[in-house]
């Protein structure tokens, strides 16, 4: 199984399971250092979570009271 099939793979698996994946190629970073793109887009992504989710969902998540120990 190639590098790419095993990343698509575990990006089916992650999705599967209720996460949001987000995969750049080597060539499509161009250059840019992939831990700063992830974290950059991770940022970028509260506001297109608050845009798309269910409003129902605004009282009980907010960026700046979410961390990773929720």
């Amino acid at each position: 199984m190639s590098e790419m099939a095993k990343i698509v793979e575990l990006s089916r698996q992650l999705e599967a399971m209720g996460c949001a994946v987000v995969v750049f190629t080597e060539e499509e970073l161009r250059g840019a250092r992939p831990d700063l793109v992830g974290d950059r887009l991770v940022e970028l992504g509260w506001e297109v979570i608050n845009d798309l989710a269910p409003k129902s969902f605004d009282d009980e998540y907010y960026e700046e009271d979410w961390s990773w120990e929720n």
